[in-house]
């Protein structure tokens, strides 16, 4: 068995349109071709010149027809041609035809004009709708529209330079046989944009789990950064790339067929139970760290006997697991029911009918641990039911160890390196006009050296440039609250979010805040329609002029008073009318406010909320603070500061001029 986490990719491809390609490869294989991007049911910007562009025979005479729009152009010697149209009102469908001289015609049926967006980043913008859908079981019932399309780029790398073409891609509309694989980020965000526009809003989406941000960024964007240019250059050795790949796959496989080798649960057969000869007993949900399996690498069994009343038996039932680290197998009354070979995914699990049935049942789980860090998620829910009743399944659980030993070899995410992703996947789509891009990536930079606000800045610079609009809207996901000792990366994410912050300063940028739509135990929150919502809600103020709140509080000013008992600051707010504190499980209550004196010491702060202001209290005297920190932290402690209209404020820190 062979595991990958999130955003491991195995695979080299070439892309056949590179800007080197053949011209008798051209001759022989393409009569006449357009851009994946123009097919049935595309999207095509509604505010700037159409762009159609394809391939056929060098030499050849193109025309283009589009609606009452004609369009002529000739194929170059490297066998592109590109017309440009004049800019379209929104509407449709239309059909678009495309003919060369040579008696060669494309149709594409069913375009639309409209809103498109680029949506690009890691795993919270990749993860899929499929992923979160038992949270919005009413938006699935209720998702057919035609006007709200996505062209989603699978996973690929090229390390040798920018593709004129994505690898993959179709055009796919709202429906429920489609919505599954759309990217909840991104379709949240579009239902939004169509509910208040009208518009038809087309989706490009390219992102890719575990990704870092340079890894979507040219070698242009990365000038300077050397470390990272030579990694690019590395891995743009074929040789070393396949020698990689094949290192990951061989190696990964080998620990897995030893640990499976040693495992006395497989050869003595624990799927129907672990036995009576051991009486070691575990309360779970727990992490591990706390208890005597601390620092454990290898298999475990687990084995919890319950009870079925009569009504239940029989009968379909669902197994909820919570998340645990790294990998599991599950059997019930000795069937298998499901795994999982990374520890991200929720583990939901179909029970055929007449597997449970009234009395005891046996629930044998097989864990994987592969570095010592494993965990079933506390605060998740471990439960089997179906609609006769429910079963908890927290609690004490009997367990024995299957097999010991070392950590499973590191894996090189080969596409994670710098320049892989923007080549394959965002390169192509700089052809196709849009009318802004959102971003929601960093989880994966936080405990990385590099300066995530330049590369930021570099990276809006460079698709602005790329994408011809020096004002092209950036729109981007603020990390939200995640307790980091879940990922070993404790206090690494506060920083980066103030790097967050300071990005919003960029022109025709808008960030959102999300401290409170994370969850502490989870790297990948399911609440995504209040963040695809937010990013709207940016959107709607940036591009289409809509009135309404769109952010929340934003401190722009303070001044520090002396007091007899230390110091009281003053910070007044935009954004703030109306403000209040509340949480939805740790009280109303405002801890989250401290004071940094010039010792580095943190003294918290006694909060009052006013029109428009916040006022501090604190014992450090004035000349002695150094910096003013709101929320910098892995998560909140108390109740958060939000606006009337529900948007909260950014975690923030204000820097203090001494002696003033």
């Amino acid at each position: 068995m062979i595991t990958f986490s999130e955003g491991q990719g195995i695979t080299m491809e070439q892309n056949s349109y590179e800007k080197n390609t053949d011209i008798k490869n051209i001759q022989e294989t393409i009569s006449l071709k357009l851009t994946r991007f123009l097919s049935n049911g595309a999207v095509l910007e509604h505010k700037k010149p159409i762009q159609i562009w394809g391939y056929g025979v060098p030499g050849a005479k193109v025309t283009a027809v589009f609606d009452h729009f004609t369009g002529y152009g000739e194929i170059g010697r490297n066998g592109r041609f590109d017309i440009e149209l004049p800019v379209h009102e929104a509407g449709g469908p239309y059909e678009l035809t495309v003919s060369d001289d040579h008696n060669h015609k494309v149709t594409v049926k069913d375009i639309m004009v409209g809103a498109v967006w680029y949506c690009s980043g890691q795993s919270n913008m990749d993860l899929m709708m499929e992923r979160v859908k038992d949270s919005y079981p009413e938006i699935l019932s209720d998702c057919a529209d035609d006007g709200i399309r996505i062209f989603k780029i699978d996973t690929a790398v090229n390390y040798h330079g920018p593709l004129m073409e994505p690898e993959s891609g179709e055009w796919k509309k709202a429906e429920p046989n489609n919505i599954l694989s759309f990217s909840a980020t991104a379709y949240f965000f579009a239902r939004k944009l169509r509910e208040k526009t009208g518009l038809c809003v087309g989706i490009l989406h390219a992102s890719l789990g575990g990704s870092r941000i340079h890894g979507w960024m040219s070698r242009e964007m990365l000038e300077g950064y050397d470390e990272l240019l030579a990694e690019a250059d590395l891995y743009g050795n074929d040789e070393y790339l396949a020698g990689q790949i094949r290192k990951n796959e061989e190696g990964t496989m080998k620990w897995h067929e030893e640990l499976d080798k040693a495992d006395q649960g497989i050869i003595n057969s624990w799927q129907s139970g672990i036995g009576d000869d051991e009486d070691k007993c575990i309360n779970l949900p727990v992490v591990f760290e706390d208890t005597e399996l601390n620092g454990f690498t290898g298999s475990i069994w687990f084995e919890k006997k319950f009870n079925v009343p009569v009504e239940m038996a029989g009968k379909p039932a669902e197994l909820w697991m919570g998340t645990m680290v790294d990998s599991d197998t599950m059997y019930l009354n000795g069937q298998k029911i499901g795994e999982t070979l990374y520890q991200y995914p929720p583990r939901k699990y179909h029970v055929p009918e007449a597997v449970l049935h009234a009395g005891i049942n046996t629930l044998v789980v097989r864990l994987i641990v592969e570095k010592g860090q494993g965990r079933w998620t506390p605060g998740k829910g471990y439960f089997l039911f179906n609609d006769q009743g429910v079963v908890d399944l927290k609690g004490s659980w009997r367990y024995k160890v299957g097999a010991t030993c070392g950590c499973s070899p590191e894996i090189d995410f080969v596409n994670w390196k710098a320049t892989g992703l923007f080549n394959a996947m965002c390169a192509p789509c700089t052809n196709y006009p849009v009318e802004g891009i959102v971003w929601y990536q960093g989880e994966e930079n936080a405990p990385l050296k590099w300066d995530y606000l330049d590369l930021t800045k570099r990276q809006i610079e460079g698709y602005r440039k790329l994408w011809k609009d020096d004002k092209l809207p950036y729109i981007f996901v603020q990390l939200p609250n995640y307790n980091e000792n879940y990922s070993g990366i404790s206090g690494k994410w506060a920083p980066l979010r103030e790097c967050q912050r300071l990005a919003a300063n960029e022109t025709c940028t808008g960030m959102i805040v999300s401290m409170d739509l994370g969850e502490d135990n989870d790297l990948h929150p399911h609440g995504k329609k209040r963040i695809g919502e937010r990013l709207a809600a940016q959107a709607l103020h940036m591009v289409y002029d809509m009135k309404g709140e769109y952010t929340g509080p934003a401190p722009y000013s303070f001044d520090i008073t002396d007091n007899p008992d230390g110091s009281m600051i003053e910070i007044r707010l935009t954004h703030a009318e109306g403000i209040y504190a509340a949480s939805e499980d740790k009280g109303d209550e405002i801890k989250d406010f401290t004071v940094c004196d010039t010792d580095g010491n943190l003294i918290d702060a006694e909060v009052k909320l006013g029109d428009n202001r916040i006022e501090l209290f604190t014992t450090v005297p004035k000349q002695n603070i150094k910096e003013i920190r709101y929320l910098y932290d892995d998560t909140n402690h108390g109740g958060l500061v939000y606006n009337s209209e529900k948007f909260p404020m950014s975690p923030f820190i204000l820097k203090c001029c001494q002696n003033d």
